[in-house]
């Protein structure tokens, strides 16, 4: 199987829809198509994406109000192809790599999952490395946004 046909077999996996939001049809999810940062202009600690989540639900964003921050599972099958992710919830025009930093404008590379540890610590998820840190839950960490999602 070609590249070609490996994205083309990969992308039916995730529909498009004409409201801002992106399902995962193998995992039943809808993805809200920008996340935080894209929408806010700002990196979030956790207690604030929190703090975003709600909101967004007292709002309806999106005609909904069930959006939840995801497991880190959920995390790791949005993020396992790279390739799709990018052109789904990135679509970022080519950019030259900086030796400072890899982050890009308009969509961020690191998302807080729902999960937490020892009650004053929570796990976030760097895209394209998959890897998982847990970190203190008040720390703002550069590169940290939510990308919302809840169950279809």
């Amino acid at each position: 199987m070609g590249f070609g046909n490996y994205m083309a077999e990969i992308e039916k996996l995730f529909q498009v829809n004409g409201d801002g939001t992106v399902t995962q049809v193998d995992e039943d999810l809808i993805w809200v198509k920008k996340d935080s940062r894209q929408e806010l202009g700002k990196w979030l600690n956790w207690d604030e994406a929190n703090a975003y989540r709600d909101a967004c639900n007292e709002q309806d964003y999106l005609g909904a109000n069930d959006w939840r921050l995801p497991t880190k599972s959920e995390i790791r099958g949005l993020l396992k192809t790279p390739e799709v992710y990018e052109k789904l919830f990135m679509n970022l025009p080519a950019k030259k790599k900086r030796a400072v930093s890899n982050y890009q404008a308009g969509g961020e590379w690191s998302y807080w999952s729902s999960e937490t540890r020892y009650d004053s610590y929570a796990w976030k998820c760097y895209f394209p490395v998959l890897k998982e840190v847990c970190v203190d839950q008040q720390v703002s960490t550069t590169g940290t946004s939510v990308r919302l999602v809840r169950d279809a």
